[in-house]
């Protein structure tokens, strides 16, 4: 009885002195290990033991780890067209408006290379619209100077009588001989030079016939 007494004793003083194992009692001389309730409860060695905490690192897969997404690509420019500028037009040629009409020696009328010539410079004229012509005579330095002066006036003659054939009004033609003063090519006295011995058609307003 007083065994019974003294362990009943022993257990309530168990559970109000160790309220953390209050469903568990031992009694090492009794041999009695008392577990109340259904749940396990630690026993006193456990709860005198620290608590460990595990730690546990997060792994991810590579499956789990998102590649960030690729950047944006820039927006298509469209290509700069750059319009080319019209091309100017062809250069007209230049107007010729000085004709060269050659003589034989001493004298003044025309050949057919000479007629050609001539209706060159009527067409040129018609086609410019011009309204002034002058038609200068020369000569080489054969004879006086006095002799070569009528010469050359009617070398220019001749060119007018032809232009004047070929439809250019004969108010519009003047002439004027320079006898041997104003050679293409200068020679000394008494020489026969072809090319001096000519007649210069001058169209327009610009008189160059010296420079014949």
């Amino acid at each position: 009885m007083k065994h019974t007494f003294l362990s009943l004793l022993l257990l309530s003083a168990a559970v109000c002195v160790t309220p953390a194992s209050a469903n568990y009692f031992s009694n090492p001389r009794l041999g009695m290990n008392l577990n109340v309730g259904s749940a396990p409860n630690p026993t006193p060695a456990q709860l005198r033991r620290p608590a460990i905490v595990e730690e546990k690192t997060p792994v991810y897969t590579q499956a789990e780890i998102a590649a960030p997404p690729p950047p944006l690509a820039p927006p298509p420019f469209a290509p700069l067209v750059v319009a080319e500028a019209p091309s100017p037009p062809p250069a007209l040629p230049p107007a010729i408006h000085h004709f060269v009409v050659f003589f034989d020696f001493d004298k003044s009328n025309l050949s057919p290379e000479a007629r050609e010539v001539v209706a060159q410079a009527v067409s040129a004229a018609k086609r410019a619209g011009l309204v002034r012509i002058v038609v200068t005579g020369h000569t080489d330095t054969v004879g006086s100077f006095r002799y070569n002066q009528a010469l050359s006036e009617r070398r220019a003659q001749s060119v007018k009588a032809e232009m004047s054939r070929l439809g250019v009004n004969n108010s519009e033609i003047t002439t004027m001989g320079k006898s041997f003063s104003e050679p293409l090519l200068p020679t000394g006295p008494g020489v026969r030079e072809p090319q001096n011995r000519r007649a210069v058609i001058d169209l327009g307003d610009v008189p160059v016939a010296e420079a014949f």
